[in-house]
């Protein structure tokens, strides 16, 4: 406990919430040894294709459970592919689905868990909340047993070929579908010309100074994977953060909604780290807003998961219905699914891409980072909030 508490002391405001949620989690895990649920027993080698005698028992018993509790990211866009288009393709499993922020679903588990209840079967997010906080805390089962489709386990389907996990190492709990690439700028369309961004550095031009509202990426939410690879990115790095938070008297919030008003109405008349998808969405309704593509900066951009990354969690109370949902939602179908309700392009690269946001896409050729993984989301708690509230203090806007 002592180890802890030092760790609490020394880290900063979000670091130590994260850290008092990993604690009380692995406080409610069952001594060693204890008798306890399966989380998902190994399976068989994957079968050849089509149908097999494996995921018809596997269905059987999933509808044998009636239900899936999932635990998703809050948007009205999720329930459509995680609720609806689910209980279609396996009538017969109902699912139970919550949607909120982050911090919200981290709190409901660990009251629940306090409690001695499993409710949750799946946890899908960002992968900060899974890699940080859950994994550690013994709260996620490894995911990669569960995976029995062929069509899921052929690594030539997905981007790079490769099934893009988010943790650094085994066991394998946190897997990213959706790869997004994240664009940061957005702007008053009557107001900026796009064209004068080629470099982040633009963006400490004198005449925005006073002119930018941003996302606080303190916060976990919007912008958090930008900011981590910015923060790790060379040609940028902690001077780029420093001198943007420190000298351009940005105005900070977390109301996506409000900051994308203040840019439409010109009075921010360019956005910083915004919910890139909420932008796209607000311009398709008629207000003067866009995103500068990531692509056109010389630097890059980052290629993250927004909330699509999906785990199991342990101990899960529908072990069958669990695992029938993970490869189902990991499935061609599921991922169909899932882009045409969120417009969020989807890792998988052997489905369709109509209808995706424009900029949400990687372009053949484009420098990309995946910066969803482990590596990235431990920066956040510690050295960007502690370099960004330092640089706002020494700006006398702490």
């Amino acid at each position: 406990m002592s180890k802890w508490l030092s760790a609490l002391r020394s880290r900063s405001p979000r670091a130590a919430a994260l850290l008092v949620v990993a604690l009380v989690l692995s406080a409610c895990q069952p001594p060693s040894g204890a008798s306890q649920p399966p989380s998902g027993a190994s399976v068989p080698a994957a079968p050849a294709g089509g149908a097999s005698a494996e995921w018809n028992q596997l269905v059987d018993a999933a509808k044998s459970e009636g239900s899936v509790t999932v635990y998703a990211f809050a948007g009205s866009q999720y329930r459509p592919v995680l609720v609806e288009a689910f209980e279609r393709a396996i009538p017969g499993v109902k699912v139970e689905a919550t949607f909120a922020p982050a911090p919200e679903l981290l709190t409901r588990v660990v009251t629940e868990r306090q409690a001695g209840q499993y409710i949750a079967d799946i946890f899908i997010n960002g992968t900060g909340p899974s890699v940080v906080t859950l994994k550690p805390a013994g709260a996620l089962a490894p995911l990669k047993p569960a995976l029995i489709l062929p069509e899921v386990l052929n690594e030539s389907g997905w981007l790079d070929g490769k099934l893009w996990w988010a943790d650094a190492a085994e066991p394998y709990t946190t897997l990213m579908f959706q790869g997004s690439v994240q664009a940061v700028v957005a702007y008053n369309t009557r107001m900026v010309d796009p064209n004068e961004f080629t470099s982040y550095w633009d963006l400490l031009n004198p005449k925005w100074k006073g002119r930018m509202v941003a996302t606080d990426v303190r916060r976990p939410g919007p912008g958090g994977v930008s900011s981590r690879w910015m923060f790790k990115d060379p040609e940028l790095g902690p001077p780029f953060l420093d001198r943007l938070f420190g000298e351009m008297e940005l105005t900070l919030s977390s109301d996506q909604r409000q900051m994308i008003d203040w840019v439409a109405q010109g009075q921010y008349p360019v956005g910083l780290l915004l919910f890139g998808a909420e932008v796209a969405r607000s311009a398709e309704q008629g207000l003067p807003v866009a995103m500068v593509p990531g692509d056109r900066f010389k630097e890059g951009a980052a290629l993250g998961p927004g909330p699509g990354a999906i785990s199991l969690m342990e101990r899960a109370a529908h072990p069958n219905a669990a695992k029938l949902f993970v490869n189902w939602l990991l499935s061609k179908e599921g991922q169909i699914e899932w882009q045409k309700a969120t417009r969020e392009n989807s890792l998988r690269v052997d489905i369709p891409k109509d209808g995706l946001y424009p900029f949400d896409a990687p372009k053949p050729g484009g420098k990309y980072t995946a910066a969803g993984t482990e590596e990235y989301a431990l920066v956040s708690p510690t050295e960007i909030t502690e370099l960004i509230t330092r640089a706002l203090e020494r700006a006398g806007r702490g």
